[in-house]
């Protein structure tokens, strides 16, 4: 598990809240010290602390630990941040159409 990009998708989610550091820390129960050592990757958090400021940011935990660097496939950041407000019918519905896309795009 990379700690660094844990931290990087929790600062860049609360960047797009709009929320301090300060206010994060505190409706996650955590300290704003620990906050900024979590964000540059330099401090280990619990699953416990991780579900917290998860759910603070309204981000799935699967988002903030998934394996594929953000760097690396910046588009797929961008289409979790279009989808992340809407229904599971509606996500349904996109990843259907995908896969129709998809099938003429192999050929």
């Amino acid at each position: 598990m990379d700690y660094s990009i844990i931290g990087e998708r929790i600062k860049q989610e609360r960047l797009n809240n709009g929320l301090t550091q300060e206010v994060l820390a505190e409706k996650a129960n955590i300290s704003t010290s620990f906050l900024g050592q979590i964000e540059r990757g330099e401090r280990k958090l619990s699953l416990v602390t991780l579900i917290q400021i998860a759910k603070v940011l309204g981000a799935s935990l699967d988002y903030l630990v998934s394996d594929y660097s953000p760097r690396e496939k910046p588009e797929l950041d961008e289409l979790i941040y279009l989808l992340r407000n809407h229904s599971r019918q509606e996500i349904r519905m996109i990843i259907d159409i995908s896969k129709t896309v998809f099938k003429y795009c192999d050929k």
